[in-house]
């Protein structure tokens, strides 16, 4: 098994590990939002300090298309991080539109992972941690949309489709011709800051708080750190 397609599995299966958390330990009674402020924190920084410096000038409106595209995605299947007071099926389409969209969203990481790892492994793996952690927010976000309406184990099987969509999206990734990956990272760098900036921190935010703004800028310096250290 290649690298990235290990990796992206791992990443993957984080979309699993955020339901399990959420719906069998007591996490269910922690607020969620300083863990979503966190994911902001290190996916917005991905995208700004490690991604888009690697992106050909020529390819940089592929930043924007990704962006508008997860936008749009994300106005149809309905499902974004969200407080647990604030998710409510009454407000979401939870059905298998829904996780055809999560796994739209999935493959393209997994693409992206693989992207990463071609064109630099340190590149890679900064993009592997924060697919994980936007996948760890997504999982938590899902689960507690889903749980007043479906079974744990339907949740569960929901989630595990999505996941492993990543490592499929790594290995498909593989037949594309080397030209367009940069392409691929640029779009999922546009997808990360519409994560990051338009998803994640206005749920984390519902009112001024330090502890959230600490969150997210403890993701900020995480991935400063780590790629300091990678390197």
């Amino acid at each position: 098994m290649n690298i990235e397609i290990s990796y992206a599995l791992v990443a993957g299966l984080s979309t699993v590990l955020g339901g399990l958390l959420l719906l069998y330990t007591h996490l269910k009674r922690v607020n969620v939002r300083y863990m979503i402020a966190f994911a902001a924190g290190i996916i917005i920084s991905t995208a700004f300090f490690e991604m888009i410096p690697e992106i050909p000038s020529n390819t940089l409106i592929v930043v924007g298309v990704g962006f508008f595209f997860i936008y749009l995605l994300e106005k149809i299947v309905l499902i974004h991080a969200c407080k647990e007071e604030e998710c409510s099926y009454k407000y979401h389409n939870v059905g298998w539109f829904s996780l055809l969209g999560l796994t739209i969203d999935n493959f393209v990481d997994g693409a992206a992972i693989a992207a990463g790892f071609l064109i630099d492994p340190l590149l890679g793996v900064t993009v592997t941690i924060a697919v994980f952690s936007h996948e760890l927010a997504q999982g938590l976000s899902t689960a507690i949309i889903m749980r007043d309406i479906y079974s744990n184990k339907r949740i569960l099987f929901a989630l595990l489709i999505a996941a492993l969509l990543t490592p499929i999206g790594a290995y498909v990734s593989r037949f594309f011709p080397s030209m367009i990956f940069n392409n691929i990272l640029a779009f999922a760098a546009g997808s990360f800051l519409y994560i990051g900036a338009s998803d994640l921190l206005p749920e984390a935010h519902e009112k001024f708080n330090w502890k959230i703004i600490l969150s997210v800028f403890v993701g900020v310096a995480f991935i400063l750190v780590a790629g300091f250290f990678l390197e």
